[in-house]
């Protein structure tokens, strides 16, 4: 039986038992971009956690900490070089403070500069209620990207597909309308898997892989595919966006 397990976006360090959870990745041999939130955090665990072969540390800066941690795009840019992977970045826009949407704007940017400077990065974004600014902000961004729990309308989203974006995609999504109706609409060639752990059901206390199933299931009979097909579409959809990327090993 064809076996590939992947997780696009997932924040390990925010459980107690970090190294266990490290530890059940590369036994399950699965393919996990560890995200991120602030830029010192990525310099501790990329430290810390670099001998571990299936987990690749992204480097972040979380939209809703760009309040109280803005002179960290110092440490980000200085640092971004170094690192192929970015995330988790982008826009938040639940706040009504309209200063602070302009300060993760300004932040956002830099980010997207900083990429772009320090060769073809693979970033996954934050877009909540910040589809279009996202996207406008991205126009020059010249490496991979993976909208995470994408949730904006439909126009965003088929730009987002036209520009050959990728849709990481959880669980969760499936228990609303909205979610169903995004992923409903993104072409099997660009979809990838998530977790979004430990901020998903059933993964508040404990990382199981095998919810991913939950979402496997509904790529599977969307498509009218057994889950065999689905695994190795995702895959070349992961091996494709990995090898868009030339710069680093």
């Amino acid at each position: 039986m064809f076996e590939f397990n992947m997780d696009a976006h997932m924040h390990f360090d925010l459980y107690k038992n970090r190294e266990e959870i490290l530890d059940y990745i590369e036994r399950q041999k699965s393919y996990t971009l560890a995200m991120t939130n602030l830029p010192s955090l990525y310099k501790k665990y990329r430290e810390i956690y670099s001998q571990y072969n299936y987990t690749k540390i992204a480097l972040g800066f979380h939209p809703e900490l760009v309040k109280n941690y803005y002179h960290q795009i110092d440490i980000f840019e200085r640092i971004c070089k170094d690192t192929r992977y970015i995330g988790e970045v982008g826009l938040d826009f639940t706040t009504d403070d309209l200063r602070e949407r302009k300060m993760q704007e300004e932040i956002f940017v830099r980010v997207v500069e900083a990429s772009s400077r320090y060769g073809k990065k693979i970033m996954s974004v934050h877009t909540r209620r910040a589809a279009k600014p996202v996207l406008d902000i991205l126009t020059n961004f010249n490496g991979g990207v993976i909208f995470h729990w994408f949730s904006g309308n439909l126009t965003e989203l088929q730009e987002a597909v036209n520009r050959d974006y990728y849709f990481s995609l959880n669980h969760q999504m499936l228990r609303s309308t909205s979610g169903k109706t995004i992923i409903n609409n993104i072409p099997v060639d660009r979809i990838l898997i998530e977790s979004d752990a430990p901020f998903t059901k059933g993964m508040e206390e404990i990382y199981d892989m095998r919810l991913l199933n939950v979402i496997y299931n509904y790529i599977a009979e969307l498509y009218a595919q057994d889950i065999t097909t689905v695994k190795k579409r995702i895959k070349l959809n992961f091996i494709e966006l990995l090898n868009q990327r030339e710069d680093y090993v």
